[in-house]
């Protein structure tokens, strides 16, 4: 896992070398959001599933040169309340301007992306903590509305049918069959200066786990839902 997420931030910092040289269709913009949301488990290894409140940070880019969009973005959770569960995010994508329709723009592209959760041990019956972590390729729709000069909206939807998964605990590794994972993003955003905007949203997502076999026994499904509100600061270079 964490060799994907270093791919991922190999991938964002090469999107800012490639802009350093400026051209007149090129741009490239970078933010920091923060959020505060909740994640909701109804099943964790089949057993009884948990709720818990989260603070979660995003760093994102995406450079657009001409029709094309090449996006990157991280997001890492930690949970409040005593419940301790972890969530990570990463992916990045490449996508193609297939809509310019007055102030509605419409991309669509394909893209990579992994994706983590840890629970705290006796979580799911286990002895120990553990983690799911996922990766495969993904389909993303970007859609960007422009309300006035000043004022936008931007929409990230992806989602992979075939998102491969594993178990780990105590050192031990166990491959799961390939299932769903969704996520969206939704911004307001507000030019403050020809650098510098800010921005409101929602951001949420969901996923599921199939069941396995582990130490001789069968391990139940686990489906999670993650929805939270965020602020944050963007930089346009």
């Amino acid at each position: 896992m964490r060799r994907g997420f270093s791919l991922i931030s190999l991938a964002i910092v090469l999107i800012c070398l490639v802009s350093a040289t400026p051209t007149a269709s090129a741009q490239l913009l970078a933010g920091v959001q923060l959020s505060y949301g909740r994640a909701n488990f109804e099943e964790v290894l089949g057993e009884e599933g948990a709720k818990t409140s989260q603070l979660l940070n995003t760093v994102w880019a995406h450079y657009d040169y001409e029709d094309l969009r090449f996006t990157g973005i991280y997001q890492g959770s930690l949970g409040l309340g005593g419940t301790s569960i972890g969530r990570h995010l990463g992916q990045v994508a490449a996508n193609y301007r297939v809509l310019e329709e007055g102030p509605m723009q419409i991309y669509a592209g394909l893209g990579y992306h992994f994706t983590s959760t840890r629970f705290a041990k006796e979580m799911g019956g286990q002895e120990n903590p553990f983690t799911l972590t996922g990766h495969g390729f993904a389909g993303q729709v970007v859609i960007d509305i422009e309300i006035t000069e000043e004022l936008r909206t931007s929409t990230t939807l992806t989602a992979s049918p075939w998102v491969n998964w594993s178990f780990s605990s105590a050192g031990t590794t166990r491959s799961i069959d390939a299932s769903g994972s969704f996520n969206a993003k939704l911004d307001l955003v507000y030019d403050y200066s020809d650098q510098l905007s800010v921005q409101i949203g929602l951001l949420g997502g969901s996923y599921k786990v199939l069941r396995f076999t582990h130490n001789g026994g069968t391990l139940g499904e686990t489906r999670g839902v993650f929805a939270g509100f965020s602020a944050g600061i963007t930089q346009r270079f």
